[in-house]
């Protein structure tokens, strides 16, 4: 019977992505980090899908580029990986993986995609109460509990 029931079951592909935590820190004031409200309504970080070749890095550096405008970014390091499943428009579950990066930037300028409704800089206090999923915020908290921020 278990076998039946297997071959009814479509296999959900592994979608790899790559995000950033980026901190603008000029010295005159606190720490901010970067929001991105999508058309949805759901605040998040910066992050894409990697294309073919690209290292966890480059995909990175790509997509703040696209998403946000920004060129300048120093990547710091790893902070951990999440893990979540969704449904595309044509009904599918799909599930995503997403590397966090650490980086920062000197400037608060910001271009959003059209993919986005919106931006802001916030506090730490602030993004953890911005941030609408509990993954990011963990994320988040992972990266203050290593001491990069």
């Amino acid at each position: 019977m278990a076998a039946a029931l297997n071959r009814h079951v479509r296999k959900v592909a592994l979608e790899q992505s790559v995000g950033a935590v980026i901190k603008f820190m000029p010295e005159d004031t606190a720490a901010e980090f970067l929001l991105l409200r999508n058309r949805r309504g759901f605040w998040g970080f910066p992050q894409g899908h990697k294309e073919k070749g690209e290292t966890d890095i480059q995909t990175l550096v790509r997509e703040v580029k696209e998403e946000t405008g920004i060129s300048e970014i120093k990547v710091h390091m790893y902070i951990g990986k999440i893990t979540y499943s969704y449904f595309k428009g044509d009904g599918m579950r799909s599930e995503k993986q997403v590397s966090f990066y650490f980086a920062t930037t000197s400037t608060r300028e910001i271009k959003i995609s059209e993919e986005h409704a919106d931006s802001r800089w916030a506090t730490l206090k602030d993004a953890f109460s911005l941030l609408d999923h509990a993954k990011l915020r963990q994320i988040l908290d992972r990266g203050h509990q290593k001491g990069l921020y």
